[in-house]
């Protein structure tokens, strides 16, 4: 054996564990994508499993063929585009994983491609909540005065006034809220569907003129019940009572049956609200303030104007401020 080989082997066995250091590596890997992509991505996964069995293919490594006339047949049961087109994004994930060659997409997309121009989807989109509806659940919460209401005021105003998304809502740790005097809430957004590596960002809730949805005060009437043992910011249902708490972290879910019962309680159908009509009733409730896209754009973490146009679509045409002013 050559001299530098025996060199590299000495340094390869006195160095750290290489092991201990392959398994660390392959845990950061594993954290590519967020958690719930990779559940979702697993469950797609045993779907196409499933299928190729029953039409005697093979699932890895799967062919271009094959991926073209599942995605074909994934549509034709009526899957929406976007889901079908997660399905291709789940199967490259997997070859990659196995580290298999990973099957050229082109057929498949252009399948994509060509349903979404035929079917023309339209996202599922929430109905926002304005800011009246807002003050009236906020009313009727606050003479309500349970815990459960005390939480539920505090939890909508919060999601209204920062334009958070649910799951952003549900992570709040008590030490990501601080008050900032004479302006409102600082609120630390640890990471978020666009900010993957968890750099962070603070936002604003700013006091509200009316003092039923206020976040602050909402926040204040919150903490008093809470109290200040650290851990989560929300507490589920399940934990809450006028006598303690089980402090177990609210959920996603728990979010959006918050908002779906809030409505009901003023009369409105449920059916066509949820955790994202806060996030739309901000972005409508600004436009119609007459606030520029980018500020809130800032606010909501939205990444193109496009996404923001989404929320305005359906909206009264003549709501917002007169581009044109006094012109003509």
């Amino acid at each position: 054996m050559r001299q530098v080989e025996v060199e590299q082997l000495a340094l390869f066995d006195a160095g750290p564990n290489l092991a201990e250091i392959r398994e660390e590596a392959a845990m950061f890997k594993r954290h590519t994508r967020a958690k719930a992509t990779l559940v979702a991505y697993d469950c797609d996964w045993k779907t196409f499993t499933s299928w190729c069995e029953s039409v005697g293919r093979k699932p890895l490594p799967a062919t271009p063929d094959t991926l073209a006339l599942y995605v074909t047949a994934r549509l034709r049961a009526g899957i929406k585009v976007s889901g079908a087109g997660r399905h291709v994004a789940a199967i490259a994930h997997r070859h990659r994983q196995e580290n298999q060659p990973i099957p050229d997409r082109t057929e498949a997309r252009l399948i994509l491609a060509g349903a979404r121009r035929r079917r023309k989807e339209m996202p599922v989109k929430r109905t926002p909540i304005l800011p009246s509806e807002l003050r009236k659940i906020c009313t009727a919460l606050l003479k309500d005065g349970t815990a459960q209401g005390i939480r539920d005021r505090a939890v909508l105003t919060l999601g209204f006034a920062t334009g958070l998304r649910r799951g952003n809502i549900a992570a709040l740790d008590l030490a990501d809220v601080r008050f900032v005097e004479g302006k409102g809430l600082a609120v630390t957004v640890r990471s978020s569907k666009t900010d993957q590596k968890g750099l962070g960002v603070v936002k604003a809730a700013r006091l509200g003129i009316h003092q039923e949805t206020c976040p602050a005060a909402a926040m204040r009437d919150w903490l008093k019940l809470r109290g200040s043992v650290p851990g989560p910011l929300f507490f589920a249902l399940s934990g809450l009572s006028n006598s303690g708490f089980c402090r177990l972290r609210i959920s996603g879910k728990g979010v959006n049956d918050i908002v779906k019962r809030a409505v009901k309680s003023i009369g409105l159908n449920p059916a066509g609200y949820g955790a994202h009509s806060l996030r739309a009733g901000f972005v409508t409730a600004a436009h119609l303030q007459g606030t520029g896209v980018l500020a809130i754009m800032e606010q909501t973490g939205h990444t193109t104007v496009e996404m923001v146009k989404v929320y305005l679509r359906n909206a009264d045409p003549f709501a917002g401020p007169n581009p044109l002013g006094v012109a003509i």
